[in-house]
């Protein structure tokens, strides 16, 4: 009996789910009749697709963008001729070739006999006109003539000739062919993009000939190896040598010359040849001249005996004329080498003899040099190489910054206090964060203003690539400096102190005798010191600007000019 009455309630539950399953479904789907009788006429059905591109719930407005965007994106593919390769694949809005589908999707509709079938908003499809025609303009014919006319062009190759064992065989020549631009543009215009296919043109080519043909290179081909049969000889001193033709043929380059197929002998393919059999049997290592100079001046010279090498150009030209039976006789051509120069140069302690060890140490040795050397006490003495040249300051232009600062300070327009720790890190550590403060709060063109001011007509804060200055420009600023010139006498100390601090010392102090106030600069190949010397023979500013040199470079000058000067 409970038995029965538990299987009863079962089916009681069971009767009740069914029912409210029923009735959810009929709700659901009264709501769904509903949205798609009043489904608006101006958005696309969730699942509608234009050619490919989802434009589901879009509103028409936003799916004509999205389509619109898709095509101008779309690439058409440019062939020339036969080529399996495309030269140009611009896009349709490269190309300035528009579809619009505007018409097309403003045209779909979501008929009401659809609306009333059940679930339709889910499966049906707007009707949606066919891909419309691509629109061209007068910047399609544009685009044809500067983008697709110069290029539009496959060269003809010429024929040519190419070694085959011991004698010359024929490299067939291959026509090449150029466009014609109605034909271009006609043949474009019959493009038919359509989203999710490929479009791709093919452009006839109106046949260019080659300059020489098969018929001329077989001509020459047959007339040189007739004349290479035996080989090349060339006499070389009192014996002749034959060049197997085996070994010749590989030597020779076919080129176009007036329209005609040209023959000459390539001097890297010769040389192993030229070098194991020719240059052995004519070198004679010349001699060594010794000369002694004092400054500028040679004052002895003993000559050395000339040399004698192998013209290889002369002798290869002569290797030719050979060939394309120009001459019969044939030698190997020398010429003359001069002796080596060997030079001992003496120098005065002179201003001549400063200025002739700055120009020769620099001509020595590698790099670009700006050389300038002032002594502020003794004998004074000027000297400079390339003094004037200008070169990119690296951080050199720090010692105008602390002019302009400091000339600032001066005038109470700058505080020392609040300046002074970013002012020795600028000078002692070369700090860039610091120099670009100070620079950009005083500004490029009031910097270049206050050093122009003071004689410094070199140096340049606005000019484009700079700063700039030279070698006599900061020998100039640091002389005055020294001097007291255009500083006050705290910041003179506050500036040479900074220098002297400067942690940078493989340049002009790693060389010079005594101690040393600088400022280093050093950026992409540019090596520069500017100093000050306290030496035991008497005070002097040496400037040395390069590029492409060493600091082991610039110490040693130092040194040598600290040894003529202390003569």
């Amino acid at each position: 009996m409970h038995k029965r009455i538990r299987e009863l309630q079962r089916y009681v539950k069971y009767a009740d789910w069914k029912i409210l399953g029923l009735r959810a479904a009929i709700i659901a789907g009264g709501i769904l009749m509903l949205t798609q009788i009043f489904y608006p006429g101006g958005r696309m059905l969730p699942f509608a697709r234009v050619d490919g591109v989802n434009v589901g719930w879009m509103s028409k407005t936003d799916a004509i963008k999205k389509v619109n965007t898709a095509y101008s994106k779309y690439p058409i593919a440019i062939y020339m001729g036969d080529d399996k390769k495309a030269f140009k694949t611009p896009t349709l809005a490269t190309a300035a070739i528009t579809v619009d589908n505007t018409d097309r999707i403003n045209k779909t509709s979501y008929p009401w006999y659809l609306r009333i079938l059940p679930t339709s908003l889910f499966w049906a499809q707007f009707k949606t006109p066919k891909t419309p025609a691509p629109a061209f303009s007068a910047k399609t014919d544009a685009y044809i003539e500067k983008a697709l006319m110069p290029e539009c062009r496959k060269a003809p190759t010429d024929a040519t000739l190419k070694p085959t064992g011991d004698k010359l065989a024929v490299v067939s020549a291959i026509p090449g062919g150029e466009c014609d631009k109605d034909d271009v543009t006609r043949t474009i215009k019959k493009a038919t993009p359509k989203l999710g296919k490929t479009t791709s043109v093919r452009v006839a080519l109106k046949e260019l000939a080659p300059q020489i043909s098969d018929k001329d290179a077989k001509v020459a081909a047959d007339a040189l190896n007739k004349r290479l049969t035996n080989g090349v000889p060339i006499k070389v001193n009192s014996e002749t040598i034959r060049i197997a033709t085996k070994d010749v043929l590989p030597w020779l380059d076919f080129s176009n010359k007036d329209g005609k197929l040209y023959v000459s002998v390539n001097a890297e393919q010769s040389a192993a040849f030229f070098n194991a059999t020719f240059v052995p049997k004519v070198a004679i290592k010349p001699g060594t001249s010794f000369i002694t100079t004092r400054d500028f001046t040679e004052v002895s010279r003993t000559n050395g005996a000339s040399g004698q090498a192998l013209d290889t150009g002369t002798t290869l030209e002569a290797i030719r004329q050979f060939i394309t039976d120009e001459a019969d006789v044939i030698a190997v051509a020398t010429k003359v080498v001069p002796p080596l120069e060997q030079y001992t140069r003496t120098y005065s302690p002179t201003d001549a003899g400063l200025s002739a060890l700055l120009e020769n140490y620099a001509k020595d040795h590698p790099g670009t040099f700006g050389i300038s050397l002032i002594e502020m006490d003794g004998k004074k003495r000027r000297a400079n190489y390339n003094g004037d040249k200008e070169f990119i300051t690296a951080s050199t232009y720090k010692l105008f910054v602390a002019y302009s600062l400091m000339k600032r300070i001066d005038a109470g327009t700058k505080d020392w206090n609040s300046s002074a720790d970013c002012f020795n890190k600028m000078i002692t550590y070369s700090d860039n964060a610091c120099a670009e403060m100070f620079l950009n709060d005083m500004g490029l063109k009031n910097v270049t203003n206050d050093i122009n001011a003071i004689g410094l007509k070199n140096s340049n804060f606005t000019k484009t690539g700079g700063p700039f200055t030279t070698a006599n420009d900061l020998s100039l600023l640091l002389g005055m400096l020294q001097s007291g010139q255009n500083f006050s006498g705290v910041n003179r100390e506050r500036l040479i102190g900074a220098m002297t601090s400067n942690v940078y010392r493989k340049g002009i102090p790693a060389g010079a005798t005594g101690k040393v106030a600088d400022k280093v600069g050093f950026m992409d190949g540019l090596l520069h010191d500017a100093a000050i010397v306290y030496s035991p023979s008497g005070t002097y500013v040496l400037t040395v600007m390069t590029e492409g040199s060493s600091w082991a470079t610039i110490a040693d000058l130092a040194k040598q000019i600290d040894s003529l000067r202390a003569q």
